[in-house]
C-alpha cells in the first residue's frame, strides 16, 4: 500500500471536496444546508490540516520557498485576523453569523489554498469525479424543475415552484440558495467544456451541456454571466488553434461583444436587456439586479464608516441594514441584509479596503502567471476561475461555493507553477 504523502493527500482532498462536500446534505434537506455544508467543510479541511500537521512533525515535507501570491493569502488572513480582533461584534465575526463566514472559514480557505498551492505535486485535479458529482447533481434540479422532491430536501408542502411565491427566496439542487447553485452549476460548466474540446471527452461535454440546460432553465442570471464569461474569455485558448488563429478569435470574440453592446445601448428591450440599457445610459435604479443596486447604495455608505478594517468578517447582517419589497400576495417583505451580493463589496464592507487590495493583488498575479500556460488543467481551471470571478460581481459567498473558489484557485497557481518549473 502507497504511503499518504503530501502529495496524495492534496489528490485525496479535491476527491472529497468535489464529490462529498459537493453532494453533502443532511436529513434536514434545506432547514439546516448551510450548517451542514460548513460542518462537512470544516470536517475535510480540519482533517486535511491535521494530516499536513502530522506530516510536519514528522519533517515529512519538502523545502522550499513561498511565491508572492502565498504571502498577499498570508497577509489576506492576518488583516482579517485584525479586522476581527478590532469588531464590534467580535464574536460573530470570528465563529461568524448565520452565513458560516466568520474568520474561522476564512482560516480554513487559507490554510488550504496555502497547502495546495505548495504542495500539491504530481496530483490532478479530480476531473471525471468532479463531473460524476456534478452529473447528479444537476439530476437533483432537473427532477426538482418538474416538482418533485427529491431527497426531501424541501420541507412540505413547498417545491420549487413555490419560490419567491409560497417562501421567501428560492432553493435549487443540494447548495440550497439557487444563487450559489448557479455559481456551482457555472463553475462547473466553465471548468468541464475546456477539457471536452481538447481532450474530445463525451463525458465532461454531456456534463458541462447539463450543466448549461440547468442553469437556463433556473433563469438565474448570475450563473449563466459566469458561463458567458468563460466562454469569452478562453475558447481561444481552448480551440486546437495557433498564435495567429489564437490572436484571430481574440479579436472576433471581441467584436461580438462590442457589437451585443451596441445593440443594447441602441435598443431599449425588456428584463435584464433594458436594465443595461439604462445603466449603459447612466440611468441605475434601485430595483435594478432583483434590488443589488439598492443593495450596493446601502452598503456602500458602511464602507464609508470604517474604510480600513470593515465591520468585521460576516457581520454585514449586524449593521443594521434591511430590504423590503413586495412578495407576489401584496404583502410586503423585510429581510436583514446580511450580504452585499457582490463578494468584492462584500470583503470592502466585512474586512476593509487593505484585504480586498490583497486579494485583488493575489488573483491579478494569479492569472498573469497562468494566461499563457496551455496545458489541459490549466485551460479548465483559468476556465472555471474566470466563471467564478464573474458571477461574484452579482453573487453571494458562502462556503457552499466559495470552498470551490479557493479549491479551484489554489490549484490553478500549483499547475502554473509545475508548468514553470517551480516545484
Amino acid at each position: 500500500m502507497k504511503k499518504l504523502d503530501h502529495s496524495r493527500l492534496c489528490g485525496l482532498y479535491k476527491i472529497l471536496m468535489c464529490s462529498l462536500f459537493l453532494l453533502a446534505v443532511s436529513p434536514a434537506g434545506y432547514r439546516n444546508i448551510v450548517e451542514t455544508k460548513f460542518a462537512v467543510f470544516s470536517f475535510l479541511t480540519g482533517l486535511f490540516l491535521l494530516a499536513f500537521f502530522v506530516l510536519f512533525l514528522r519533517k515529512k515535507l519538502p523545502g522550499g520557498s513561498w511565491n508572492i501570491v502565498q504571502y498577499l493569502i498570508l497577509a489576506y488572513w492576518a488583516w482579517s485576523l485584525l479586522s476581527a480582533a478590532c469588531s464590534p461584534w467580535k464574536g460573530i465575526a470570528f465563529l461568524g453569523g448565520e452565513r458560516c463566514d466568520g474568520f474561522i472559514t476564512i482560516t480554513l480557505y487559507c490554510a488550504s489554498f496555502l497547502l495546495l498551492s505548495r504542495y500539491g505535486d504530481n496530483t490532478r485535479f479530480p476531473t471525471w469525479i468532479t463531473a460524476a458529482a456534478l452529473g447528479v447533481f444537476c439530476l437533483v434540479a432537473l427532477l426538482q424543475f418538474f416538482d418533485l422532491n427529491p431527497l426531501r430536501l424541501y420541507p412540505e408542502p413547498l417545491r420549487w415552484s413555490g419560490r419567491e411565491k409560497a417562501y421567501n427566496g428560492a432553493f435549487l439542487s443540494l447548495t440550497g440558495n439557487a444563487d450559489l447553485t448557479a455559481c456551482v452549476l457555472g463553475t462547473g460548466f466553465a471548468f468541464l467544456w475546456p477539457l471536452a474540446i481538447r481532450k474530445k471527452s463525451w463525458l465532461c461535454g454531456l456534463i458541462s451541456l447539463l450543466c448549461l440546460a440547468v442553469l437556463i432553465a433556473s433563469g438565474i442570471r448570475g450563473g449563466l454571466l459566469g458561463a458567458a464569461a468563460s466562454v469569452i474569455f478562453c475558447l481561444p485558448a481552448a480551440l486546437p488553434l495557433g498564435r495567429k488563429g489564437r490572436r484571430l478569435s481574440w479579436a472576433i470574440l471581441a467584436l461580438i461583444c462590442i457589437g451585443i453592446l451596441l445593440v443594447v445601448y441602441l435598443a431599449p428591450m425588456p428584463g435584464t436587456g433594458g436594465e443595461l440599457h439604462a445603466l449603459l445610459h447612466g440611468r441605475a435604479e434601485d430595483s435594478f439586479g432583483s434590488g443589488r443596486i439598492y443593495i450596493w447604495k446601502k452598503v456602500w455608505k458602511l464602507v464609508r464608516e470604517r474604510p480600513l478594517l470593515g465591520g468585521g468578517p460576516d457581520t454585514l447582517g449586524e449593521r443594521g441594514l434591511a430590504f423590503v419589497k413586495a412578495a407576489a400576495d401584496g404583502s410586503i417583505i423585510r429581510r436583514t441584509i446580511d450580504c452585499a451580493h457582490c463578494e468584492p463589496l462584500n470583503v470592502l464592507v466585512n474586512q476593509g479596503l487593505p484585504a480586498l487590495l490583497l486579494l485583488a493583488g493575489a488573483m491579478f498575479l494569479t492569472l498573469v502567471r497562468s494566461v499563457r500556460r496551455d496545458s489541459d488543467a490549466s485551460v479548465a481551471l483559468h476556465s472555471a476561475l474566470a466563471a467564478y470571478l464573474a458571477a461574484s460581481l452579482f453573487g453571494i459567498g458562502m462556503p457552499a461555493n466559495d470552498a470551490f473558489f479557493w479549491l479551484i484557485w489554489s490549484s490553478l497557481l500549483r499547475e502554473t507553477a509545475k508548468e514553470n518549473g517551480n516545484h
